[in-house]
């Protein structure tokens, strides 16, 4: 009996938690895609979802464990590429780099980061991108 109201008052005070915390992505952003982070310096690739619209911005956010997002390659349909060197920290749920895109509204089909997980706690962090 202990054992159970132990557990179901931990996953009361993380879902209490979880709900004070500020979103960080405003409702007229939509999500492009995630990707979760492996420890250390790394590069990888997030797949923009085919049904996703144009966007003019983009906006990346850390989930679980802080971010050091360094350079940033966005590829748009019909081969188009932007760079961005950024180098900077997000940290859960208080920071969010937002990026303008040059040339108006396009439809993005992968974004590539190179980025490092802050701290070195055992579970990973994920980033997650948005478009408007």
């Amino acid at each position: 009996m202990k054992k159970s109201f132990h557990g179901a008052a931990l996953i009361a005070a993380v879902l209490i938690l979880a709900s004070c915390m500020p979103n960080v992505v405003p409702e007229s952003f939509q999500l492009l895609g995630k990707r979760e982070v492996n420890f250390g310096i790394d590069k990888d690739t997030i797949p923009v979802n085919r049904a996703a619209g144009p966007v003019s911005q983009l906006l990346i956010v850390a989930k679980f464990n802080p971010v050091e997002v360094h350079t940033i390659r966005v590829f748009f349909e019909g081969g188009a590429t932007f760079d961005a060197n950024v180098r900077e920290r997000l940290f859960v749920g208080r920071d969010k780099l937002i990026i303008d895109l040059p040339g108006g509204a396009r439809k993005v089909s992968e974004v590539t980061f190179r980025y490092r997980k802050l701290n070195n706690a055992v579970r990973r962090a994920t980033i997650e991108l948005w478009g408007k």
